[in-house]
């Protein structure tokens, strides 16, 4: 269990607010904001850190955002359902309502993270919010948890219609694969055919270990996003997403 300073209550306190939160384990929510450099640090606290927490979140979330575009999007199939939800679980859009929430202040880091600007780190701010996920989820059950995530998703909601018409398939393959397999996908040229002014490539994506897809293109890169297009489908075939 965490001692918390004055200061550090007062941080929750406020985090709490702007969450529309009140947790009644503390701690959880101390512990979700707790990097394991600081853990590590400092044993004599007796303290967690926050990855198993992470963990947790992770699948929190996307079943929650699984089921608010399940109810908002009643028409939509389940590779549009699959696309939509990659946009809005990926790391940026989480490090951005983490920055709106003020992680960063939060946070408990080591010396070193806390020297290398870690509070500011896309990252470990996106690991941080799904650690405070899985506390609420902890502290409250599903259904508080899947209030909280739809107030704060709720801007990102309402665009995914426009974002779907955006999706770049490298990012979400990347996304994906950094979830799922802790790794990123290898793309290698495996043919340049035609003259220099006029030539087609073909690239090939490996994800996972597990999915290989090419792709044919003008370009390298209009031919690493194909290949990745069909990586990124045949993934979400295989895992069921």
């Amino acid at each position: 269990m965490w001692i918390m300073k004055n200061d550090r209550q007062e941080k929750l306190v406020r985090l709490q607010e702007k969450l529309s939160y009140d947790f009644r384990n503390i701690d959880l929510l101390s512990t979700a904001l707790t990097h394991r450099s600081y853990a590590h640090e400092n044993p004599h606290t007796g303290g967690k850190d926050n990855e198993r927490l992470e963990f947790l979140g992770d699948a929190v979330l996307g079943l929650c955002i699984s089921d608010l575009l399940m109810k908002k999007h009643v028409d939509f199939d389940e590779g549009t359902l699959s696309k939509i939800r990659s946009l809005l679980v990926n790391e940026k859009p989480l490090a951005g309502l983490a920055v709106n929430l003020e992680l960063g202040n939060c946070l408990l880091l080591g010396r070193g993270e806390e020297h290398s600007g870690g509070r500011t780190k896309e990252s470990l701010l996106a690991n941080a919010l799904e650690a405070v996920i899985a506390a609420i989820y902890l502290d409250s059950g599903f259904s508080k948890t899947r209030a909280v995530i739809k107030r704060l998703m709720s801007p990102l909601l309402k665009d995914t219609l426009n974002n779907l018409h955006c999706l770049d398939y490298k990012t979400a393959l990347q996304e994906f694969c950094r979830k799922k397999y802790k790794s990123a996908p290898l793309y290698t040229i495996l043919s340049e055919t035609g003259p220099d002014h006029d030539k087609t490539f073909e690239i090939e994506v490996e994800a996972g270990g597990a999915i290989r897809e090419t792709g044919h293109g003008k370009s390298k890169k209009e031919a690493q996003k194909r290949a990745a297009q069909k990586a990124w489908e045949s993934l979400h075939r295989e895992d069921g997403s």
